[in-house]
Protein backbone atom coordinates (compact mmCIF):
# COMPACT_ATOMS: atom_id res chain seq x y z
CA UNK A 1 0.00 0.00 0.00
CA UNK A 2 1.31 3.24 -1.23
CA UNK A 3 0.98 5.10 2.35
CA UNK A 4 2.58 8.26 0.65
CA UNK A 5 -0.05 8.94 -1.63
CA UNK A 6 -2.37 8.44 1.01
CA UNK A 7 -1.07 11.18 3.15
CA UNK A 8 -0.97 13.60 -0.15
CA UNK A 9 -4.22 12.94 -0.74
CA UNK A 10 -5.44 13.60 2.68
CA UNK A 11 -3.37 16.91 2.64
CA UNK A 12 -5.25 17.97 -0.17
CA UNK A 13 -8.56 16.70 1.35
CA UNK A 14 -8.22 18.90 4.49
CA UNK A 15 -6.92 22.38 3.06
CA UNK A 16 -3.06 21.07 3.41
CA UNK A 17 -2.37 21.49 -0.22
CA UNK A 18 -4.54 23.17 -2.64
CA UNK A 19 -6.21 20.97 -5.18
CA UNK A 20 -9.11 22.33 -7.69
CA UNK A 21 -10.73 19.30 -7.84
CA UNK A 22 -11.67 19.48 -4.17
CA UNK A 23 -12.86 23.05 -4.55
CA UNK A 24 -14.01 22.91 -8.04
CA UNK A 25 -17.80 23.22 -6.79
CA UNK A 26 -16.65 26.29 -4.23
CA UNK A 27 -14.64 28.04 -7.06
CA UNK A 28 -17.53 27.81 -9.48
CA UNK A 29 -20.02 30.18 -6.48
CA UNK A 30 -19.37 33.63 -8.65
CA UNK A 31 -20.74 31.57 -12.43
CA UNK A 32 -23.77 30.50 -9.93
CA UNK A 33 -24.66 33.92 -8.70
CA UNK A 34 -24.00 35.19 -12.48
CA UNK A 35 -26.14 32.90 -14.01
CA UNK A 36 -28.65 33.28 -11.11
CA UNK A 37 -28.64 37.37 -11.84
CA UNK A 38 -28.76 36.94 -15.79
CA UNK A 39 -31.83 34.86 -15.73
CA UNK A 40 -33.66 37.38 -12.92
CA UNK A 41 -32.91 39.76 -15.64
CA UNK A 42 -34.14 37.81 -18.55
CA UNK A 43 -37.51 37.19 -16.91
CA UNK A 44 -37.55 40.25 -15.30
CA UNK A 45 -41.00 41.03 -16.38
CA UNK A 46 -42.42 37.53 -15.93
CA UNK A 47 -43.38 35.47 -12.77
CA UNK A 48 -40.71 33.00 -12.96
CA UNK A 49 -39.22 34.84 -10.12
CA UNK A 50 -40.17 35.73 -6.44
CA UNK A 51 -37.10 37.52 -4.70
CA UNK A 52 -39.16 36.46 -1.55
CA UNK A 53 -38.47 32.73 -2.46
CA UNK A 54 -34.95 33.36 -3.94
CA UNK A 55 -33.85 35.04 -1.01
CA UNK A 56 -35.18 31.45 1.31
CA UNK A 57 -32.59 30.03 -0.99
CA UNK A 58 -30.02 31.53 -0.41
CA UNK A 59 -29.32 30.90 3.18
CA UNK A 60 -29.85 27.15 2.68
CA UNK A 61 -27.82 26.99 0.15
CA UNK A 62 -24.94 29.07 1.95
CA UNK A 63 -25.99 26.48 5.07
CA UNK A 64 -25.33 23.25 3.15
CA UNK A 65 -21.99 24.62 1.19
CA UNK A 66 -21.02 25.01 4.98
CA UNK A 67 -22.37 21.63 6.81
CA UNK A 68 -21.35 19.78 3.69
CA UNK A 69 -17.99 21.15 4.22
CA UNK A 70 -17.26 20.78 7.75
CA UNK A 71 -18.70 16.51 7.65
CA UNK A 72 -16.07 16.85 4.70
CA UNK A 73 -12.95 17.94 7.00
CA UNK A 74 -13.98 16.02 10.09
CA UNK A 75 -14.85 12.83 9.44
CA UNK A 76 -15.86 11.45 5.47
CA UNK A 77 -12.43 12.57 3.91
CA UNK A 78 -11.07 9.72 6.39
CA UNK A 79 -14.28 7.59 5.51
CA UNK A 80 -13.18 8.21 1.60
CA UNK A 81 -9.22 7.93 2.58
CA UNK A 82 -9.95 3.88 4.01
CA UNK A 83 -11.92 3.06 1.68
CA UNK A 84 -9.26 4.48 -1.08
CA UNK A 85 -6.51 2.22 0.92
CA UNK A 86 -8.92 -0.96 0.23
CA UNK A 87 -9.53 -0.48 -3.12
CA UNK A 88 -9.87 -3.30 -5.38
CA UNK A 89 -6.91 -1.61 -8.08
CA UNK A 90 -5.46 1.47 -8.57
CA UNK A 91 -6.75 3.42 -11.97
CA UNK A 92 -5.10 5.46 -13.61
CA UNK A 93 -6.69 8.87 -15.21
CA UNK A 94 -7.00 9.32 -18.83
CA UNK A 95 -9.61 11.00 -20.85
CA UNK A 96 -11.34 7.81 -21.42
CA UNK A 97 -11.17 6.75 -17.59
CA UNK A 98 -12.29 9.80 -16.42
CA UNK A 99 -15.43 9.37 -18.80
CA UNK A 100 -15.78 5.88 -17.12
CA UNK A 101 -15.20 7.27 -13.92
CA UNK A 102 -18.18 10.23 -15.24
CA UNK A 103 -20.47 7.53 -15.66
CA UNK A 104 -20.27 5.33 -12.30
CA UNK A 105 -20.57 8.83 -10.39
CA UNK A 106 -23.77 9.50 -12.07
CA UNK A 107 -25.26 6.20 -11.89
CA UNK A 108 -24.62 6.50 -7.90
CA UNK A 109 -26.33 9.87 -8.07
CA UNK A 110 -29.25 8.08 -9.68
CA UNK A 111 -29.11 5.65 -6.80
CA UNK A 112 -29.07 8.64 -4.27
CA UNK A 113 -31.79 10.75 -5.32
CA UNK A 114 -34.11 7.63 -6.18
CA UNK A 115 -33.43 7.10 -1.97
CA UNK A 116 -33.59 10.18 -1.43
CA UNK A 117 -37.56 10.03 -2.98
CA UNK A 118 -38.57 6.43 -1.41
CA UNK A 119 -36.89 6.65 1.98
CA UNK A 120 -38.58 8.65 4.64
CA UNK A 121 -35.99 10.28 6.79
CA UNK A 122 -34.12 10.94 3.17
CA UNK A 123 -37.46 12.70 1.76
CA UNK A 124 -37.34 14.64 5.28
CA UNK A 125 -33.98 16.73 3.65
CA UNK A 126 -34.42 16.53 -0.14
CA UNK A 127 -38.03 18.11 0.42
CA UNK A 128 -36.24 21.28 1.03
CA UNK A 129 -34.90 21.46 -2.70
CA UNK A 130 -38.77 20.83 -4.23
CA UNK A 131 -40.45 23.41 -1.98
CA UNK A 132 -40.30 26.42 -4.61
CA UNK A 133 -43.29 26.69 -6.28
CA UNK A 134 -40.83 28.32 -9.01
CA UNK A 135 -38.58 26.69 -11.31
CA UNK A 136 -35.29 28.67 -11.90
CA UNK A 137 -31.37 28.57 -11.24
CA UNK A 138 -32.04 29.76 -7.49
CA UNK A 139 -33.60 26.90 -7.03
CA UNK A 140 -30.66 24.48 -7.34
CA UNK A 141 -28.91 26.44 -4.78
CA UNK A 142 -32.18 25.65 -2.43
CA UNK A 143 -30.46 23.08 -0.64
CA UNK A 144 -30.77 21.36 3.19
CA UNK A 145 -28.28 21.79 5.79
CA UNK A 146 -28.86 18.82 7.21
CA UNK A 147 -27.94 16.87 4.24
CA UNK A 148 -24.14 16.20 5.96
CA UNK A 149 -26.11 14.05 8.32
CA UNK A 150 -28.08 11.83 5.69
CA UNK A 151 -25.29 9.72 4.44
CA UNK A 152 -25.33 11.02 1.10
CA UNK A 153 -21.40 10.73 0.47
CA UNK A 154 -21.81 6.39 1.39
CA UNK A 155 -23.55 6.47 -2.68
CA UNK A 156 -20.42 7.60 -3.94
CA UNK A 157 -18.38 4.92 -2.33
CA UNK A 158 -18.14 2.69 -4.99
CA UNK A 159 -16.20 4.42 -7.48
CA UNK A 160 -13.39 4.76 -4.71
CA UNK A 161 -13.54 1.23 -3.76
CA UNK A 162 -12.83 0.37 -7.11
CA UNK A 163 -9.74 2.11 -7.20
CA UNK A 164 -10.38 5.89 -8.72
CA UNK A 165 -8.60 8.65 -6.47
CA UNK A 166 -10.49 10.80 -4.18
CA UNK A 167 -10.10 13.61 -5.57
CA UNK A 168 -10.83 12.62 -9.01
CA UNK A 169 -14.08 11.40 -7.61
CA UNK A 170 -15.22 14.56 -5.79
CA UNK A 171 -14.36 16.07 -9.16
CA UNK A 172 -17.01 14.33 -10.83
CA UNK A 173 -19.50 15.09 -8.05
CA UNK A 174 -18.94 18.29 -8.73
CA UNK A 175 -19.00 18.71 -12.77
CA UNK A 176 -22.37 16.21 -12.26
CA UNK A 177 -23.98 18.80 -9.40
CA UNK A 178 -23.04 21.93 -11.81
CA UNK A 179 -24.47 20.47 -14.39
CA UNK A 180 -27.50 19.94 -12.61
CA UNK A 181 -27.24 23.76 -12.01
CA UNK A 182 -28.23 24.40 -16.00
CA UNK A 183 -31.36 22.32 -15.72
CA UNK A 184 -33.46 24.08 -13.39
CA UNK A 185 -34.97 26.65 -15.75
CA UNK A 186 -37.36 27.63 -17.96
CA UNK A 187 -35.04 29.31 -20.16
CA UNK A 188 -34.40 26.22 -22.06
CA UNK A 189 -36.95 24.65 -24.08
CA UNK A 190 -37.08 20.95 -26.09
CA UNK A 191 -33.86 19.96 -27.75
CA UNK A 192 -33.04 18.81 -30.40
CA UNK A 193 -34.22 14.96 -30.22
CA UNK A 194 -31.12 13.65 -30.18
CA UNK A 195 -30.07 15.09 -26.96
CA UNK A 196 -33.18 14.50 -25.34
CA UNK A 197 -33.00 10.98 -25.44
CA UNK A 198 -29.77 10.77 -23.77
CA UNK A 199 -29.13 13.84 -21.74
CA UNK A 200 -31.04 14.98 -18.23
CA UNK A 201 -32.42 18.41 -19.43
CA UNK A 202 -34.19 21.71 -18.09
CA UNK A 203 -37.26 19.73 -19.90
CA UNK A 204 -36.86 16.58 -18.26
CA UNK A 205 -36.19 17.65 -15.19
CA UNK A 206 -38.69 20.13 -14.66
CA UNK A 207 -41.28 17.47 -14.46
CA UNK A 208 -39.18 15.66 -11.81
CA UNK A 209 -39.99 19.27 -9.59
CA UNK A 210 -43.46 19.16 -10.47
CA UNK A 211 -46.19 17.87 -8.03
CA UNK A 212 -48.71 16.27 -10.53
CA UNK A 213 -49.74 13.17 -9.52
CA UNK A 214 -48.22 11.42 -13.20
CA UNK A 215 -45.16 13.66 -12.56
CA UNK A 216 -44.22 12.50 -9.20
CA UNK A 217 -41.01 10.39 -8.89
CA UNK A 218 -39.43 10.49 -12.24
CA UNK A 219 -36.60 11.59 -13.69
CA UNK A 220 -33.96 11.16 -11.20
CA UNK A 221 -31.03 11.35 -13.09
CA UNK A 222 -28.48 14.04 -12.67
CA UNK A 223 -26.33 13.80 -16.41
CA UNK A 224 -27.58 10.97 -18.26
CA UNK A 225 -31.76 10.27 -18.36
CA UNK A 226 -30.86 6.74 -20.21
CA UNK A 227 -30.27 5.75 -16.38
CA UNK A 228 -34.08 6.84 -15.63
CA UNK A 229 -35.13 5.01 -19.35
CA UNK A 230 -33.16 2.17 -18.61
CA UNK A 231 -35.05 1.73 -14.96
CA UNK A 232 -38.18 2.53 -15.94
CA UNK A 233 -38.70 6.04 -13.92
CA UNK A 234 -38.69 8.40 -17.52
CA UNK A 235 -41.79 10.29 -17.94
CA UNK A 236 -41.84 13.25 -20.94
CA UNK A 237 -44.32 16.46 -20.12
CA UNK A 238 -47.84 15.21 -21.47
CA UNK A 239 -49.22 18.77 -22.87
CA UNK A 240 -52.33 18.38 -21.13
CA UNK A 241 -50.95 18.37 -18.00
CA UNK A 242 -48.57 20.84 -17.46
CA UNK A 243 -46.26 21.06 -14.50
CA UNK A 244 -47.36 22.40 -11.00
CA UNK A 245 -44.22 23.42 -9.32
CA UNK A 246 -43.41 22.30 -5.19
CA UNK A 247 -45.00 19.69 -2.70
CA UNK A 248 -48.37 18.26 -3.22
CA UNK A 249 -48.99 20.32 0.27
CA UNK A 250 -47.93 23.49 -0.52
CA UNK A 251 -45.67 25.42 2.68
CA UNK A 252 -46.32 28.88 1.26
CA UNK A 253 -43.53 29.76 3.79
CA UNK A 254 -40.45 31.69 2.72
CA UNK A 255 -38.93 31.01 6.37
CA UNK A 256 -35.49 28.79 5.82
CA UNK A 257 -36.08 27.05 8.88
CA UNK A 258 -39.26 25.91 8.10
CA UNK A 259 -38.42 24.85 4.65
CA UNK A 260 -36.04 22.96 6.27
CA UNK A 261 -37.69 21.34 9.41
CA UNK A 262 -41.26 20.95 7.80
CA UNK A 263 -41.16 17.61 7.05
CA UNK A 264 -39.11 16.18 10.44
CA UNK A 265 -42.06 17.61 11.44
CA UNK A 266 -44.34 15.77 9.76
CA UNK A 267 -42.31 12.46 10.47
CA UNK A 268 -42.51 12.90 14.18
CA UNK A 269 -45.81 13.57 14.85
CA UNK A 270 -46.49 9.96 11.95
CA UNK A 271 -43.79 8.62 15.00
CA UNK A 272 -45.66 9.77 17.82
CA UNK A 273 -48.88 8.01 16.61
CA UNK A 274 -49.72 5.43 18.85
CA UNK A 275 -49.07 2.26 18.06
CA UNK A 276 -46.02 -0.52 18.33
CA UNK A 277 -42.60 0.61 18.43
CA UNK A 278 -41.83 -1.38 15.83
CA UNK A 279 -44.69 0.06 13.32
CA UNK A 280 -43.85 3.86 14.19
CA UNK A 281 -39.85 3.24 13.22
CA UNK A 282 -41.06 1.58 9.89
CA UNK A 283 -41.77 5.39 8.92
CA UNK A 284 -38.30 6.32 8.85
CA UNK A 285 -36.74 4.04 5.85
CA UNK A 286 -40.52 3.82 4.41
CA UNK A 287 -41.92 5.59 1.29
CA UNK A 288 -42.95 9.18 1.97
CA UNK A 289 -46.51 8.24 1.40
CA UNK A 290 -46.43 5.33 3.65
CA UNK A 291 -49.22 5.63 6.60
CA UNK A 292 -50.13 3.27 9.52
CA UNK A 293 -54.08 2.35 9.32
CA UNK A 294 -55.69 2.34 12.78
CA UNK A 295 -58.99 2.16 11.43
CA UNK A 296 -60.90 0.83 7.59
CA UNK A 297 -61.15 4.20 6.92
CA UNK A 298 -57.53 5.20 7.18
CA UNK A 299 -56.55 1.59 5.33
CA UNK A 300 -58.45 2.82 2.57
CA UNK A 301 -57.27 6.82 2.54
CA UNK A 302 -53.36 5.03 2.82
CA UNK A 303 -54.37 3.23 -0.30
CA UNK A 304 -55.66 5.65 -2.34
CA UNK A 305 -52.54 7.68 -1.28
CA UNK A 306 -50.39 5.05 -2.63
CA UNK A 307 -52.42 4.73 -5.81
CA UNK A 308 -51.90 8.44 -6.85
CA UNK A 309 -48.42 8.45 -5.67
CA UNK A 310 -49.15 11.33 -3.14
CA UNK A 311 -46.24 12.33 -0.74
CA UNK A 312 -46.74 13.90 2.62
CA UNK A 313 -45.49 17.46 3.26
Amino acid sequence: MDWGSIDAMRASLTGGAFDWRVWLLPLALPVILFLVLLEWWHFRRKDIYDWRDTLASLPLGAGYALSEAVLLSLFMNEVFLFVYAHRLTTISMSLWSFLLLYLIVDLCFYAFHRAAHRIRFLWCIHAVHHSSEHYNFSVAVRQSPLYAFAGSYFFFLPPIWLGFEVEWVLCALSINLLYQLTQHTQWIGHLPPWIDWWLMTPQHHKIHHASNPRYIDRNYAGTFVVWDRLFGTFIAEAPEDPPRFGLVKPLRSFNPLTLMLHEWGALAANVARPGPWWQRLRHLWSPPEWERATSATDASTRLHNQANGEKLA
